[in-house]
Formats: C-alpha cells, structure tokens, sequence
C-alpha cells in the first residue's frame, strides 16, 4: 500500500454514507449505515423520512448549531459543513460530520440539500487531503444529478440519485474491509 493509499482507507473508514434533505417536503432519504447511526429502519430511511425524525438523533446540545448551518446553507451558502452528535442505541453518542451542497432552482430557490456523513473524534479533525477525495467523488456524481435535472427527464434523475445513494453503499462497504 502507498502512502497516498494509506491516508485515503484511513478518512474512507470514516465515511459512512450519503443523504439528502428535500426543502420542499422536508423529507431526507438517506442509505442504510447513515439511517443505522440514526436509529431509523432502513427501509423507512432509504425511501424517506421526516426531517423531525432525523433531527430527533441529534443530540439536543447541537440542534441550534445545526440549524445555523442549514440556514446558511438555505441563504446562499451552497456548501454545507456541520459537526455535531448522534445518539445511537447501536453506537452510543458519537461525532459526525456532515458535508453536502445546497442545489437550487434556476431563480435561486433551494430545492434540496445533498450531502454525505463521516465519524470524527471529539478533537479530530480530518486531514484535508483525505475530505478532498471524499468531496470530490461526493461532488461529481451530485453535479451529474444536477445536470440530470436540469434535463427535465424524471427517469434519468432518478436513475443517478439512485447511483448516488448505491455509491455511498459501496464507498461504505470499501472502506470498512481497509
């Protein structure tokens, strides 16, 4: 393994999915190791659930902080950063950080926030080598189901949402056997 290697299984094992938050509706699906740290069945979780019943994993200390963020990210901050707890009956209360982009109508409307989830330590802060990788991958197919969008053709957006839900799984699945 190269050195390059080893630093990118070391944030890849951090990574543990992909979601997204639809404004309108207020409805965030999300795959199925984001949905486990959340405490929401999978099959609830990968088709949608109330962004309430996300919110209701978060710990309580972090939820004005949070708020701020989609906030800014709603206002016209397009990248959305946050940092803050999950309580987990599976994995107790850990620290996540979450990284995604708001996405808008051609009048500058937001529609939705698409983004994915990564473990941190309570001090960690990841190297930003390795959330460039992971943002980069994360970045490209969310531009791809804009563009899809963009072409007005439900199948196609459907299609590459799914392909980028299916990514997180994969990119999930990879790092843990590193």
């Amino acid at each position: 393994m190269k050195e390059g290697d080893r630093t990118l299984s070391v944030a890849a094992q951090d990574f543990l999915g992909v979601w997204t938050w639809n404004v309108a509706t207020r409805i965030v699906v999300a795959c199925s190791d984001v949905c486990h740290y959340a405490d929401i069945p999978v099959e609830a979780g990968i088709h949608g659930v109330s962004s309430e019943r996300f919110r209701a994993a978060i710990h309580p200390d972090d939820h004005d902080e949070l708020t701020r963020r989609v906030d800014q990210a709603l206002r016209g901050e397009d990248l959305f950063n946050a940092e803050y707890r999950l309580i987990s009956r599976a994995y107790g209360t850990v620290w996540v950080r979450s990284t995604g982009r708001c996405f808008r109508e051609p009048d500058g409307r937001p529609t939705h926030i698409s983004g994915y989830l990564s473990r941190i330590d309570a001090g960690h802060t990841a190297k930003p080598d390795d959330e460039t990788v992971i943002a980069d991958v994360v970045e490209h197919l969310m531009q791809a189901r804009e563009a899809a969008e963009r072409l007005s053709t439900p199948v196609l957006f459907k299609l590459i949402s799914a392909v980028l839900l299916e990514a997180g799984y994969q990119i999930a699945a990879l790092l843990r056997r590193n």
